[in-house]
């Protein structure tokens, strides 16, 4: 599997042979679409909530007498079929978390980036030092690479690099992924995968070897 490399400007410099550890696994559907459900499930607060009869103040008076009335006997003013009662099984705080195996992970991972080496949306750059915040030399560095107005960029680089990370967060198109910390929905939900070579290094350690 082949893949286009850039210079530190964007510029073309050649084609390149990708890792066959990394891009020529035996695509699993299944694996991505679990590894998905599992982060984006992971992403959800489960804060949603609403208030039982038991929760809501007031309502410790009983609003009649039980006879003599004419009315339906009634406790208290709390209950569901009150205005202003509690609700009957409404959504209460929960953990939608849950965890996949590291094999499942790892699996998933190689699938997307197989997919994306076949759809032609790797991209291998050499690795970039900056020593100032600079959101115009990435933007620069994106355009040269034909790359700008063709959808969402994953910049896949090693590390945390502070100069890198706070220049492409302006780009509303470019995500920023470190390649330490890698999640199946930030390598799938882009229209290419743009790699530096260290980080290029470092996945083929942390993936490469596994199996």
């Amino acid at each position: 599997m082949k893949a286009q490399k850039y210079s530190k400007e964007g510029k073309l410099i050649s084609e390149i042979e990708l890792p066959s550890a990394l891009f020529e696994s035996k695509l699993s559907v299944a694996s991505i679409y679990e590894a998905i459900k599992a982060e984006n499930a992971n992403l959800r607060s489960g804060n949603h909530a609403t208030k039982t009869r038991s929760m809501v103040s007031g309502g410790g008076k009983k609003p009649w007498s039980q006879k003599g009335t004419g009315r339906a006997r009634q406790g208290s003013t709390r209950a569901p079929h009150w205005v202003g009662g509690g609700t009957v099984h409404g959504p209460q705080k929960r953990d939608y978390s849950y965890k996949v195996s590291s094999k499942l992970k790892h699996r998933a991972v190689l699938s997307i980036l197989g997919k994306k080496a076949q759809a032609s949306a790797v991209k291998v750059i050499e690795d970039l030092d900056p020593k100032e915040y600079s959101t115009k030399s990435f933007d620069s560095i994106f355009k040269n690479m034909n790359l700008r107005n063709s959808g969402v960029i994953g910049f896949l680089v090693q590390g945390e690099s502070d100069f890198v990370k706070k220049s492409v967060r302006n780009i509303p198109t470019v995500k920023y992924i470190n390649s330490k910390r890698i999640s199946c929905r930030d390598i799938l939900y882009n229209r290419n995968l743009v790699i530096t070579e260290a980080a290029l290094k470092e996945m083929l350690t942390q993936y490469g070897a596994q199996k």
